[in-house]
């Protein structure tokens, strides 16, 4: 169940590139584009702390917060600046070298090590991305390809360090999936409302922004992080970074819908060794729970 989960989380948060893409083609800022995303995200978040009746917890909302921040304050505009030089399913590609930093942070922050099958995995994941990345080049010409690609890396190497941050947080007993979607959320709406008005953005917002900022904040925020603390309090983070890889598959092919983007045999190539590396992972565990 948590790992249909971790999949239906890659599967909505596709739309986090190509949404993007569309937000930049229409005169939205990064700054903008990600306040109304989570302008959105805090309120629904926000609407269903108050109907169940959760308590506000100070030190709660300061470490998720402060998550929050790292990873949609840094992370997410890290790498929308970057997908304003490059393609969205090359962005999405080369943002998932993450499983390989997850990984790397994992065996340094606690005493688990990977096995053979698990870093082959990692290494197949790995691969995976470098094939997809460079049969996406294929269709690029871009002259801020490497500043581009350099801004997603640094946005996946964040998101790595928050995915190993949060994982232990997440399998307290306690922890409940949405109020922890709520402190995050919040912290970071905070942040992005301060930013916007130091870059005066408040009064070029547009009201065709709205859409998009919805959209973002359902399927590319509110819903895969949700969907991710319920799977990080059964799975390792390395496993989930493993899955979460499969979101470049569904990029690319609402990309191609889309944005018209093509195919090629490496592309094609590249995306079955990512998604053959989270079921060779998967099996391992399960194979080590019997």
């Amino acid at each position: 169940m948590h790992y249909l989960l971790a999949v239906l989380s890659a599967f909505s948060s596709s739309v986090t590139s190509v949404l993007g893409k569309y937000s930049f083609n229409i005169g939205a800022t990064v700054s903008q584009i990600l306040f109304l995303r989570f302008l959105f995200s805090f309120l629904i978040s926000g609407a269903i702390f108050v109907l169940v009746g959760y308590k506000f917890h100070f030190k709660k909302f300061i470490f998720f917060s402060f998550l929050g921040i790292i990873n949609y304050g840094i992370a997410a505009y890290a790498f929308f600046v970057g997908l304003q030089y490059l393609n969205p399913a090359y962005a999405t590609v080369i943002y998932f070298t993450n499983p390989i930093f997850v990984s790397l942070l994992q065996t340094k922050t606690t005493n688990k090590k990977l096995n053979i099958v698990n870093a082959s995995a990692v290494a197949l994941s790995f691969v995976g991305v470098i094939i997809a990345n460079i049969g996406e080049k294929a269709f690029l010409s871009n002259q801020s390809i490497v500043f581009g690609t350099l801004m997603v890396l640094f946005s996946s190497f964040v998101n790595a360090l928050f995915v190993v941050s949060v994982s232990k947080k997440i399998k307290e007993k306690k922890s409940n999936p949405f109020e922890n979607a709520f402190y995050t959320f919040a912290g970071t709406f905070i942040y992005y409302f301060i930013l916007v008005i130091l870059n005066e953005e408040v009064n070029t917002l547009s009201g065709k922004f709205l859409l998009s900022g919805f959209v973002l904040a359902v399927l590319a925020t509110f819903v895969p992080l949700t969907l991710n603390y319920i799977s990080l309090k059964k799975l390792q983070s390395h496993t989930l970074s493993l899955i979460m890889p499969l979101e470049l598959v569904f990029a690319s092919i609402l990309s191609v819908i889309i944005f018209k983007e093509s195919f090629n045999a490496l592309k094609i190539i590249g995306f079955l060794m990512v998604g053959l590396a989270p079921i060779i992972d998967i099996s391992n565990v399960e194979s080590q729970s019997f």
